[in-house]
């Protein structure tokens, strides 16, 4: 078996979500993302951590995705961020989903389907304030939910939106896009519709504390332990995910030996080499060759030469006895050491959603959970 492994500590989730529970005040509600497999975490293990600790709602990006929570049991309402089509209709009323909703002809097949089944559908509608990628531009609002109180069979229950620049702290276009909201939800109420579930809160938005007398926030990226942007410090919250390899070659190589594809690194002078069974692969990106570092023995290496698609190397001749089987963490703690996802996602000129997305999913996967029975 390959020594690749993405460890997931379930223990610190759940400690996060005590923590955005706190920042949210007592009275609001929250909306736990988990599309994209839990940001490469895991949805199902997380989805069922974040139900055990009183979640009000989770939230994903397509239908697929919330039917394979209902079939792992997963009880909680579960919203479809990315709206459904048509066609998918059927499968949304049979599961007891909630789906974003900014469509006419989905509206109406969902009205028929709910009556035909005897069941009311709750819908969210989706606002554009400002990002301009899905939801219902606010100067039609009022006209949409003309057409949408008539019909039988829905619950218009929330009305949401998406914040644009959260990621910055107290940036001017979120409190446009906040005002605008306001005016959403406004005109929602003029016609008694949309009043259960009202956010906009991402994990920006929550850690400048705005939006939040909406009463329903939606954290993604600080449920799973980073801050949205480099403008905030992580803080209370603990990243959850861990990877780690271990050394498969040690070599002892004289200077102006060139390392890996195109030549692009020659040592300067003697060095050692240890090569890890690490590529673009299993996520690690190939933005990261000269440039990504990794902890071995508590001490950070650097990454040498171009990564490869199965294979990294890098340079530990500052290290004494490095051997074969030693582990590797490209993620994670190491002794006294940590590399975070923020820190490699400067080096590939992204951000740390990107890290845990790519890792998460390429890499065989392993639960911990620390505190569950302490």
């Amino acid at each position: 078996m390959m020594p690749n492994e993405v460890s997931i500590d379930l223990g610190a989730i759940r400690d996060n979500f005590v923590e955005i529970r706190r920042l949210a005040g007592p009275k609001s509600r929250i909306l736990a993302v988990v599309k994209s497999d839990a940001y490469g975490h895991g949805m199902i293990p997380v989805a069922r951590t974040l139900e055990t600790a009183g979640v009000d709602y989770l939230g994903v990006f397509e239908l697929e995705e919330a039917q394979d929570l209902r079939k792992a049991g997963v009880t909680v309402p579960v919203l479809i961020m990315m709206g459904i089509t048509p066609e998918e209709v059927s499968p949304t009323v049979d599961n007891r989903l909630t789906p974003a909703l900014f469509q006419q002809d989905v509206a109406e097949r969902l009205s028929e389907k709910s009556l035909k089944q005897g069941v009311v559908t709750p819908v969210h509608i989706k606002v554009d304030t400002g990002m301009t990628r899905l939801g219902v531009p606010l100067e039609e609002l009022d006209g949409f939910l003309r057409s949408l109180v008539p019909l039988k069979g829905l619950r218009l229950e929330g009305i949401f939106t998406h914040l644009a620049v959260s990621d910055q702290p107290h940036h001017p276009f979120t409190v446009r896009q906040i005002q605008a909201f306001g005016e959403a939800v406004e005109t929602s109420r003029r016609f008694g519709v949309c009043m259960e579930a009202v956010h906009l809160s991402n994990s920006g938005a929550l850690l400048d504390q705005s939006g939040l007398d909406f009463l329903m926030v939606r954290p993604g990226i600080l449920l799973y332990g980073s801050p949205p942007g480099g403008a905030w410090a992580a803080g209370s919250f603990r990243p959850a995910m861990t990877f780690r390899s271990k050394v498969i070659q040690v070599r002892t190589v004289p200077p102006g030996t060139s390392i890996s594809y195109g030549c692009t690194y020659r040592t300067r002078a003697k060095a050692t080499i240890a090569t890890i069974p690490v590529g673009y692969d299993d996520g690690y990106s190939r933005l990261l060759s000269n440039k990504g570092e990794a902890l071995i023995r508590g001490t950070r290496v650097p990454v040498v030469g171009r990564v490869c698609m199965n294979l990294t190397m890098v340079d530990v001749t500052s290290l004494e006895g490095v051997a074969v089987g030693d582990e590797v963490v490209f993620l994670g703690v190491q002794g006294s050491e940590r590399m975070t996802a923020e820190e490699i996602a400067e080096k590939m000129g992204t951000i740390s959603y990107e890290v845990y997305c790519s890792i998460g999913k390429s890499n065989r996967r392993v639960y911990t959970d620390p505190g569950k029975d302490g």
